[in-house]
C-alpha cells in the first residue's frame, strides 16, 4: 500500500453514538445536561468544552466525579463515586489518584469535575440481622426431640437377606515346603 492512500482511524471524525451535550461554563462551574459540575482540578488546561460536549456520554450522569484525561489529542472520561455509596473499589473517589497515575500517561493533562447539586441519593447499607437463637429450638427441649423422631425414617429390616461381612477377608498363612 502506498502512504497516500493508508488512512489513520484516529484522525477520521468518530460518529457520535450519543446525542450531543450542552455544556456551559460560568466560571469555575460547568453545567452539562442540566447538571452542574465544579471545576476541581484543571492540570495542564486540559478541559475543552467542545471536545467535552462531543465526548460526554449521559451514561456519566450517574457518577459524582468525572475524571477526562487528554492523550494525542484525545478526551477520555471515566466517572468515580463519592465515598458513600457503596461500589467497588475502584470505582471510589479515592481511587481517582490511583488512576491517573496507573491508567494515565505521566505528564498528560487531565482534569476533575465534581457534581455540586446530585439528583441521585445513597441509602446507607445496612445487613439484615437475623437471630438464629430465636428460630431455633435448643437441643433440650421436648420439641426438638419431637421434631427429631417425627424427621428420622425408618427402614424395614430384611430377615431373608443374607449378612455378609463388612469386607473382612480372613486369610491363613501356610509355611513353605523346603525342596
Amino acid at each position: 500500500m502506498s502512504e497516500a492512500t493508508e488512512t489513520n482511524k484516529f484522525a477520521q471524525a468518530q460518529p457520535l453514538r450519543h446525542p450531543k451535550a450542552v455544556v456551559a461554563q460560568q466560571g469555575e462551574k460547568i453545567k452539562i445536561n442540566n447538571q452542574t459540575y465544579r471545576l476541581a482540578v484543571n492540570h495542564g488546561t486540559a478541559l475543552d468544552l467542545e471536545m467535552l460536549a462531543l465526548k460526554y456520554d449521559p451514561y456519566l450522569d450517574q457518577y459524582d466525579f468525572i475524571v477526562g484525561d487528554v492523550s494525542s489529542e484525545h478526551l477520555r472520561l471515566k466517572g468515580f463515586y463519592k465515598k458513600e455509596a457503596h461500589r467497588a473499589i475502584d470505582k471510589s473517589e479515592y481511587a481517582i489518584a490511583d488512576y491517573l497515575t496507573e491508567y494515565c500517561n505521566p505528564g498528560t493533562a487531565y482534569f476533575i469535575l465534581e457534581l455540586l447539586d446530585p439528583v441521585h441519593t445513597y441509602h446507607p447499607h445496612k445487613r439484615k440481622k437475623f437471630h438464629y437463637a430465636k428460630h431455633k429450638p435448643s437441643r433440650q427441649s421436648k420439641t426438638y426431640r419431637d421434631r427429631k423422631q417425627r424427621n428420622r425414617t425408618k427402614f424395614k429390616k430384611h430377615p431373608s437377606r443374607p449378612r455378609r461381612n463388612a469386607g473382612r477377608h480372613k486369610f491363613t498363612i501356610k509355611k513353605r515346603e523346603a525342596h
